[in-house]
């Protein structure tokens, strides 16, 4: 392996992502020189580490030219770490382009044309080797296609294709050396994407992971055709859920088997990672909360998602990526695909504001010198920007349990879950996402709330009674507790727990309770209550040439009525009232709270989304149309917010106001009321993105 030229030390907070793209161009085209003049560029954008994309993304339908793409990426690190920018290598690990029509040949064209202006020309028999079935270390590439328990053939993907399983051995040793052939070249780091099951849902029932689900669980999975489809889907059956289950463990162990080959080279490689949505039912069983190695965690704020409209859903999904990193230790990140100025600060400017790191692609092309300002910003104030922690005593739990295995988790636990975050985000009230691995965190929180988190353990119920029993106040909803962590219905109610008769668990439309309990209450409620509405993400397809729009849905002022009902409630738990208040704010203006690092400041940050959901109900909406942005003016803002318990006796006399588009800062009046502290903002100074930074004397 070869000697690395950059400092194996590398500070994540400090890092600045990019996405280096290599295409027809870089590939066929491009000389030394070139790469090196693109690697410049991104170094003089503030750009550090770059992850590589490239139309090649579907590596197995390329398989026929690895060696002029391996080739290339030899020359893009050697570029990079000229400039002494980090190299990740990032592409599918199993995913095929494999048309079966014409229709689905067109979308493998579209796709190629817009990563980098490639096609089918490009690449000699690239469409007769899509329907090949080449020898690969001696069986064919077919064998080690996921089966679709449905009908005991090939797993079709949502790409328009077919798709390889983890727990194949023969494609293990496949992927794994040709990992190695990557490693060779010095690369920096590796992300190996798409580790998810297809089929709908029914993947994979090949010969190796029925072997594998008999020898690990004393399961058998059914037989195609009815027998499969009686037992798909059926929660009752521990057979089933135990299915689910294995399914994440299987993914996790091709993770860990990644990692162990690299130990064995004596390599680390660094290990970005992502997905697009986390609160959202996982039929996949794509993992990452639990992968070995992590060193950032980050989300994709996919491409056909209209930036403009849909901010508040990647908003509810900023919420769980900030736990995990917390969790693990890492930076959080927000991944966009800016196109235009407008929408590079508008998503900058998101990013920050949800205390996480920023990485854009514009798909395919640049936008460096407008990067090049908001990167200066953030190492000018990277003591504010980096590690935050939040500024809230309202707690949602997040269980990873519920979420893959109770059969009602969409459209109840979750359902309920990002409505509730949304509210609270929508009504600038602070709050936090906490994990199960994150129990000792409830000492934190004086109100923790269960969106219907119907399996829990023995472990996670005892926590939860003793925060209660200690002056928490739990808010329970639904089916809550019904089931233990393999989903086997309890046969007691956990009302015992808390020594009360009867049943905990409210039906539907029933009325609240609360229930007294050691120095805390435990509410509960209907799981039905905060089931909606919530802003969706608005999708208009990128890979057409002529642009798609599709109409606006809007939530109605009727609606956030839902909203209120939660926010006020949730308020009323909260010992003293609200963690934020905001008088004179215009609508739509976010804000967030967070204490830095070190402890030394607290920090509020503004982004003017003002007017970009102001569209009727219906009206045709696209990636062209711009964010507003809109100007403010009148009587002064003033947002009080609530010091951290542990800044008990601490006074903060500074207050400045700190923006990308404005050298300098600007001072700002504020007082100190001892639990809260108040400061006062011209509304003329929020334009796209701002940060309040508190000090104390």
């Amino acid at each position: 392996m070869p000697d690395r030229p950059l400092s194996s030390h590398t500070d994540p907070w400090d890092t600045r992502f990019g996405f280096f793209w290599y295409n027809d161009h870089e590939i066929f085209h491009a000389t030394q020189d070139d790469l090196n003049r693109q690697a410049e560029a991104f170094a003089d954008a503030g750009i550090n580490h770059v992850i590589t994309f490239s139309c090649t993304h579907f590596r197995w339908s390329f398989r026929r030219h690895w060696d002029v793409i391996t080739e290339t990426l030899s020359r893009v690190v050697q570029a990079c770490h000229l400039h002494g920018i980090r190299v990740t290598e990032h592409h599918s690990s199993h995913l095929t382009f494999t048309p079966l029509d014409s229709e689905e040949e067109d979308y493998m064209e579209r796709v190629l044309r817009l990563r980098g202006g490639s096609s089918l020309k490009s690449w000699p028999h690239l469409r007769e080797d899509c329907d090949a079935d080449p020898d690969i270390g001696g069986v064919p590439l077919s064998s080690l296609r996921q089966i679709d328990g449905r009908t005991g053939e090939w797993a079709r993907t949502g790409y328009h294709g077919w798709c390889l399983c983890f727990n194949n051995s023969d494609y293990r040793r496949a992927y794994l050396a040709y990992l190695e052939t990557l490693y060779a070249v010095g690369i920096d780091g590796i992300m190996t994407d798409d580790v998810q099951w297809f089929g709908d849902g029914h993947a994979c029932a090949c010969p190796h992971c029925r072997r594998l689900f008999k020898a690990q669980t004393g399961y058998e999975m059914p037989d195609p055709g009815p027998d499969w489809e009686a037992w798909h889907g059926n929660y009752d059956d521990p057979s089933y859920v135990a299915w689910l289950d294995f399914r994440f463990r299987s993914n996790e162990d091709f993770h860990a088997t990644v990692k162990a080959h690299y130990d064995a080279l004596g390599l680390r490689p660094l290990r970005p990672n992502y997905v697009s949505t986390a609160l959202y039912r996982n039929w996949t069983a794509y993992t990452l909360e639990t992968l070995p190695d992590l060193d950032w965690v980050f989300q994709e704020c996919c491409f056909s998602t209209i930036i403009r409209y849909s901010w508040p859903h990647w908003a509810v999904e900023a919420s769980h990526r900030f736990a995990v990193g917390r969790r693990r230790g890492i930076p959080a990140m927000a991944m966009f695909y800016p196109d235009r100025p407008d929408t590079m600060l508008f998503t900058w400017g998101l990013a920050m504001s949800w205390g996480q790191m920023y990485l854009a692609t514009p798909e395919g092309f640049s936008l460096n010198e407008q990067e090049k300002e908001l990167r200066a910003f953030e190492k000018a104030h990277a003591r504010l920007l980096r590690g935050q922690k939040r500024l809230s005593r309202l707690g949602f739990y997040d269980s990873r349990t519920n979420r893959n295995l109770y059969g009602d988790a969409e459209v109840r636990s979750l359902s309920g879950l990002r409505t509730w975050i949304q509210a609270c985000y929508r009504r600038n009230v602070p709050f936090d996402l906490f994990q199960q691995e994150e129990l000792d965190r409830l000492k934190e929180y004086s109100v923790v709330v269960l969106n219907e988190v119907a399996l829990l353990s023995d472990e996670e119920l005892t926590a939860f009674c003793v925060f209660v029993k200690d002056g928490g106040t739990l808010v329970w909803t639904g089916r809550t507790g019904t089931r233990d962590e393999r989903g086997v219905p309890r046969p007691k109610d956990v009302a015992r727990l808390w020594d009360l008769e009867g049943t905990v668990c409210v039906e539907d439309g029933g009325a609240m309770v609360i229930h007294p309990s050691g120095k805390g209450k435990l509410v509960t409620m209907a799981g039905d209550f905060g089931l909606g509405p919530i802003e969706p993400d608005h999708n208009a397809d990128r890979w057409q040439i002529e642009e798609v729009r599709v109409p606006f849905q809007a939530v109605s002022d009727k609606e956030r009525k839902t909203w209120t009902q939660i926010t006020d409630l949730l308020i009323g738990f909260l010992p003293d009232g609200h963690d934020l208040e905001t008088e004179r704010l215009p609508r739509d203006v976010m804000v967030t709270a967070y204490e830095t690092a070190d402890g030394k400041a607290l920090t509020l940050h503004f982004v003017n989304a003002a007017g970009t959901l102001d569209v009727l109900p219906g009206t045709e909406v696209g990636h062209r149309d711009p964010i507003p942005f809109s100007k403010h003016a009148g009587p002064t803002i003033r947002i009080s917010v609530r010091k951290p318990r542990r800044w008990s006796g601490r006074r903060i006399t500074e207050a400045r106001y700190l923006d990308p588009e404005t050298e300098g800062a600007v001072s700002l009046n504020v007082e100190d009321g001892g639990a809260m502290v108040s400061v006062e903002i011209d509304p003329q100074l929020i334009r796209g993105y701002g940060l309040v930074a508190l000090r104390r004397g």
